[in-house]
């Protein structure tokens, strides 16, 4: 797990996602892209509901997303460019 996290932080926003659907499309396998679907489909629908309940919705929601993203190049390339809109003002305020 601390290699994968090494390997996704390792490359360059804008990029992680994208790299991270290479990665796991080198080796395909049906029940883990099934699993992993229906999970973050799951984690989606779950974070939507948070929205108006108690909860953290925005993580659980982006989390399901990521899960997608590792099995959607469309859901990849989608998840790096909302990485870099949002970095750029963050890295304005942090100055």
């Amino acid at each position: 797990m601390k290699r994968r996290l090494r390997k996704f932080t390792a490359t360059p926003r804008g990029e992680r996602f994208r790299a991270h659907y290479d990665r796991l499309q080198q080796r395909p396998h049906l029940i883990r892209a099934l699993l992993t679907i229906g999970l973050g489909l799951l984690m989606l629908a779950l974070g939507l509901v948070m929205l108006v309940l108690p909860g953290p919705g925005l993580l659980v929601g982006f989390v399901g997303a990521a899960l997608i993203a590792g099995e959607s190049r469309w859901a990849a390339q989608l998840l790096d460019r909302v990485d870099l809109f949002l970095t750029r003002p963050w890295k304005r305020w942090r100055r």
